[in-house]
């Protein structure tokens, strides 16, 4: 793939995926979190608990007890 396809689907994907680590949400109600290494946005809630997060984001959150490592 040359660059400008890469740029093109970086576009068409948002950020890219650096090995994303699936963290579980123990919460009861809707959240949404922005990650503070990223930016991005990511949302939780009980009927989605499981989200892919960026492992640069991911450590903060779980510095958090709402969340932990999805097995």
């Amino acid at each position: 793939m040359c660059c400008g396809q890469k740029r093109s689907e970086l576009r068409a994907t948002g950020t890219p995926n650096y090995g994303a680590l699936n963290l579980h949400y123990s919460g009861q109600p809707q959240v949404y979190v922005r990650g503070s290494a990223t930016g991005n946005l990511y949302q939780f809630s009980s009927v989605q608990p499981v989200q892919p997060v960026d492992p640069r984001d991911a450590k903060f959150l779980l510095a958090s007890r709402l969340f932990r490592l999805a097995r």
